[in-house]
């Protein structure tokens, strides 16, 4: 919960609070957020909203330009041969 009211002030007011031993200070921060998420219930359900899937409420998400969903095709027969491919990969070295 800490992490989004941070990640709230950030993108919306464009400027992080630090508060150390003492000292308060309100930085400028002018960059660009990549974030990723994965699926709350593991596995993307495509009957619910964005929203319901990771987790993070609409006022988070709509500080966002893009949202991109990344499915993952159940293909147990790919995942293996994908698989076999890395460990062949890695297993001589």
């Amino acid at each position: 919960e800490i992490d989004r009211v941070a990640i709230h002030e950030a993108m919306e007011q464009q400027t992080v609070t630090i508060s150390k031993a003492g000292i308060h200070a309100s930085l400028n921060a002018r960059c660009s957020v990549l974030a990723a998420a994965n699926p709350v219930y593991g596995n993307y359900d495509r009957d619910r909203r964005i929203v319901e899937n990771i987790g993070l409420p609409d006022s988070l998400l709509s500080r966002f330009d893009l949202l991109f969903v990344v499915l993952d095709q159940l293909d147990p027969d790919l995942d293996r041969r994908i698989a076999g491919h890395v460990i062949r990969g890695h297993g001589y070295r």
